[in-house]
């Protein structure tokens, strides 16, 4: 028994020290810097999940607080998921959506470049007040930078959308915290919370992994979606998700 002792103990010790090395490992990654010295986030990128599906799946604790006149509204609301007529999927779904994304940086701004329809967000890192009694799909973003992430805070969203194609709704009181941070090379941590009081018995999180498409040469393609004559949806398939 005194033996087991001497043999458990030194490896317990290394299993703790192995630990803290790589947590500290991954505290210490620094992302490079643009030229005005912020977080460089550049590149394209893409999510590897079944988000766009079902939010709920990288939902905190995979539950939606619904309020209970909420979800009965929602129940009983239309059944066809509107990017089926090609409306934008809205914020912050176009982040998971199955398809890539690029971002560039200019001194003072964030452009977000979709490949899913041709969407873009122009985010100003400059503070300013939201815009009033106007609302879009992908609502108005103005960004700010807390240390080493972007957090972009999104309001005017458009009561159109839906979260996913489980039809998880909202209200035209959605309010949407971005959070961008680079953990690693390859790597951007990305978490959003939602708000809305006419839907939620209180703010909620999501948070996924976006992946760096490293492959070389590898660049946003022609997406489209056109309804045809008879309001049918002709929605080209997605795009596979990359093999790991």
């Amino acid at each position: 028994m005194q033996n087991a002792k001497r043999l458990t103990l030194p490896l317990s010790a290394l299993l703790a020290c192995a630990a803290s090395g790589f947590a500290q490992t991954q505290a210490r990654y620094m992302a490079p810097r643009t030229m005005d010295g912020k977080p460089d986030l550049q590149g394209i990128w893409m999510t590897r999940n079944a988000a766009a599906f079902d939010v709920s799946e990288v939902a905190e604790g995979r539950e939606i607080p619904y309020l209970p006149a909420a979800l009965e509204r929602e129940w009983k609301a239309d059944r066809v998921d509107p990017i089926a007529h090609c409306s934008m999927p809205g914020v912050p779904r176009i982040t998971y959506m199955p398809f890539p994304f690029q971002i560039l940086q200019r001194r003072g701004y964030v452009v977000f470049l979709y490949e899913y329809q041709h969407d873009h967000r122009i985010v100003s890192t400059t503070p300013r007040a939201h815009l009033e009694d106007i609302d879009f799909y992908l609502g108005d973003s103005v960004g700010r930078w807390e240390g080493d992430t972007l957090v972009v805070d999104v309001t005017n969203l458009s009561d159109k959308s839906w979260l996913d194609s489980a039809r998880h709704t909202h209200s035209d009181a959605l309010h949407v915290i971005e959070r961008y941070t680079r953990t690693a090379p390859d790597t951007i941590a990305y978490e959003a919370t939602i708000e809305d009081p006419k839907t939620y018995a209180r703010p909620w999180k999501i948070s996924m992994p976006l992946h760096r498409m490293a492959e070389p040469g590898f660049e946003l393609r022609e997406q489209e979606c056109i309804e045809g004559d008879n309001g049918r949806a002709i929605h080209p398939p997605y795009r596979p998700a990359p093999k790991s």
